[in-house]
């Protein structure tokens, strides 16, 4: 792609630009490249996987890709062009591709590249008005405007998902006829730079008023896909949790998002399980069962969480493909002892078990509760009797200890 340096209308609005680098230095190099003629937002996120979270959300963008290698640049441009697939990319190289490898990716009129040892304010300016020319737009000397994050979102949750600073922690799920580890629940946690870990009620509230609910959501399934592989290594044989919110159910694009994860990651259908909230169920009833529906039909199982405290749970399980019905840990935690509780947790497993569908109980903590489940045909439990939420390598560990015991 050869920049183009025609003049621009000076009242062209100018499309974001996003930066994707580890690099400080690099940074404050675009910052200052772009004052004071550039108006429009520029920000930065340090990997590509935080990048193509952000891109699901933003308006049409402009890229600019540090990369070492071809390989890099391959894998990340097809990584970013499953957001936006017109998405022009500046590849920033440390050196000038003069290996034939690069041919491919730079003969593709959405990508063009800049040497930055020999960079300067004048090229930067001819590449951007190319990118720009491909959005339909065009930059003008303009004066500076302040980086901005997408309108509504939280400045510092926007912030923590470009920096990735978000983690995800897994609680094991508990086969209770193999007395095994079956799969988990992935919970998101934030790992704030002063606050320290951050639970989740401590800041899902806000990404859900605001949407940002929406490229977070998209960002945990990206991290299963990367992990699942060593999991799969380490001897699971299930499936891994996710939950969707009523908010994520407002994105249209949610099933065919979805899909086009599972396919970048090569994950299979039968190692990811959708947990869903009769809020989210409620919310929009003909397009969220349009959307389940589209991901059943690739094998994609679904649990309704929380199950037995709302109201329209038995009229969702006769309309949706609902697999798993999980026993809410307010019902749990009465047993045994509270009759009324008992018998709920008694009616919903009798009930799953007459549809055909699985049970698992949420929140156990004591062995009496535990031995009151496995009277009754609890099929899978999850709590704290087990393990708590534990990260990524702590539960590659549990996983590995687990298969090695049902090895012996």
């Amino acid at each position: 792609m050869h920049a183009d340096t025609a003049h621009t209308d000076p009242e062209s609005t100018q499309p974001p630009l996003l930066l994707i680098s580890a690099s400080d230095a690099l940074d404050a190099c675009w910052q200052d490249w772009l004052q004071p003629w550039w108006q429009g937002a520029f920000s930065r996120c340090h990997s590509v996987t935080a990048a193509a979270a952000v891109l699901q959300s933003q308006l049409p963008t402009i890229a600019l890709l540090e990369c070492s290698d071809a390989d890099q640049a391959r894998q990340g441009l097809r990584q970013l062009r499953l957001r936006q697939s017109g998405l022009p990319v500046v590849l920033l190289l440390h050196e000038a591709p003069v290996a034939q490898e690069w041919d491919p990716l730079l003969n593709d009129p959405r990508n063009d590249h800049l040497v930055l040892p020999a960079s300067n304010p004048d090229t930067v300016r001819r590449i951007l008005r190319y990118c720009c020319r491909l959005l339909d737009t065009a930059p003008a000397p303009a004066p500076a405007a302040p980086v901005t994050q997408p309108q509504g979102y939280d400045p510092e949750l926007w912030a923590a998902l470009q920096r990735e600073e978000f983690e995800l922690f897994y609680q094991p799920r508990i086969d209770l006829r193999l007395g095994a580890i079956c799969g988990a629940e992935a919970l998101i946690r934030w790992r704030h730079p002063e606050r320290g870990l951050q639970q989740p009620d401590s800041f899902i509230p806000a990404c859900e008023a605001s949407g940002l609910i929406v490229p977070l959501g998209y960002w945990i399934i990206q991290e299963v896909g990367r992990t699942l592989p060593a999991m799969q290594a380490a001897g699971l044989d299930g499936r891994i949790g996710v939950n969707l919110s009523f908010r994520q159910f407002q994105d249209r694009q949610l099933a065919p998002t979805i899909e086009r994860l599972m396919q970048s990651h090569r994950m299979a259908s039968h190692a990811l399980e959708f947990e869903l909230t009769e809020t989210a169920l409620c919310s929009d009833e003909e397009h969220v069962r349009a959307t389940i529906d589209q991901l059943s039909r690739q094998g994609v199982e679904f649990s309704l969480d929380d199950f037995g405290t709302g109201y329209s749970s038995f009229s969702l399980l006769q309309k949706l493909p609902i697999t798993t019905l999980k026993i809410d840990k307010s019902f749990v935690a009465g047993i045994p002892g509270n009759a009324d509780d008992e018998e709920i947790v008694r009616a919903i497993i009798n009930l799953a078990h007459n549809l055909n569908k699985q049970v698992i109980a949420e929140g156990v903590e004591t062995r009496a509760q535990l031995e009151f489940l496995i009277r009754h045909d609890c099929d899978q439990v999850q709590g704290y009797f087990f393990s708590r939420p534990v990260c990524r390598e702590q539960f590659l560990t549990l996983l590995s200890h687990d298969h090695r015991q049902q090895a012996l």
